[in-house]
């Protein structure tokens, strides 16, 4: 698609319809899809599934491709049997702009400690997507064909796992209706990981490295801005987790390989 960028902010909303781009990654591949971390994302069975006090901060907002809007939100459990209590909760409207349905639990795994915010998006398929932050990892969860059903996969360790207050997992929709999964990478930070996902039914491509940055010491946050440029381009402004410096890479065009990260003067990186 040809014309003036778009830009996509970091997420706690996940935009329907931002513009976007398929392609075949380059870097290195870190982790196939399927791979997981054994005793990831535990639920508490002992948890009674009770909304007792929503979680400040916490709310999701979703847009749906018909018009309706998806909300998640954590709430607090009080018959939880771990030392984390908070778990999610979803809602959406019956018809656009209607009154919202009745809260219901995604999953029994507990959220945080650290990062508690979680993230969701509608895929190809009108099904939600969401990724929970519990204990270290972020777990994904997939919603049932039947809405009404209010039934969620098994949650699994997605393999986006950014070290503590390193930043979450940013979602970008491309204009195909493909979806990017970016995070830091952990540890050190020195990198961002992303994967893929362009058709649900395939689920979600291996998790691949844009390479590291050119300085030591340096770690990053989540993405700041992602933009489709024209051609095809995916560009990518992300801040040190820690200081206000910002880094810039561009991936180059639909097939292209990200390039090198530049350290930006400003954070618009212009």
């Amino acid at each position: 698609m040809v014309g003036a960028p778009r830009t996509a902010g970091p997420i706690r909303i996940a935009l329907y319809g931002v513009i976007v781009i398929v392609l075949a990654w380059a870097g290195t591949v870190i982790l196939g899809p399927t791979a997981q971390a054994a005793g990831a994302c535990r639920p508490d069975n002992g948890a009674r599934g009770s909304a007792d006090r929503p979680v400040p901060e916490t709310l999701v907002t979703t847009p749906r491709a018909d018009g309706r809007v998806a909300q998640f939100q954590n709430f607090v459990d009080d018959s939880a049997t771990t030392s984390l209590s908070s778990f999610l909760w979803h809602r959406e409207q019956r018809e656009p702009g209607g009154p919202y349905g009745d809260w219901e639990r995604v999953s029994s795994v507990p959220l945080g400690p650290k990062n508690y915010l979680a993230t969701a998006v509608e895929n190809a398929d009108g099904r939600l997507e969401a990724f929970l932050p519990s204990y270290g990892i972020f777990c994904h969860t997939v919603q049932g064909p039947d809405e009404d059903e209010a039934q969620w996969s098994t949650p699994v360790d997605f393999g986006l796992d950014p070290a503590p207050y390193h930043g979450g997992v940013v979602l970008f929709r491309e204009s195909d209706g493909s979806l990017d999964a970016f995070a830091s990478r952990n540890g050190d930070g020195q990198s961002m990981d992303v994967r893929v996902q362009r058709d649900p039914e395939e689920g979600w491509g291996p998790v691949r490295s844009l390479g590291g940055l050119p300085e030591s010491g340096v770690g990053l946050g989540q993405p700041s801005t992602i933009t489709e440029l024209p051609g095809g381009r995916l560009r990518l402004i992300v801040r040190e987790w820690n200081r206000d410096r910002y880094w810039e890479t561009v991936r180059g065009g639909r097939e292209g390989p990200w390039n090198g990260w530049r350290l930006c003067a400003t954070a618009e990186c212009g």
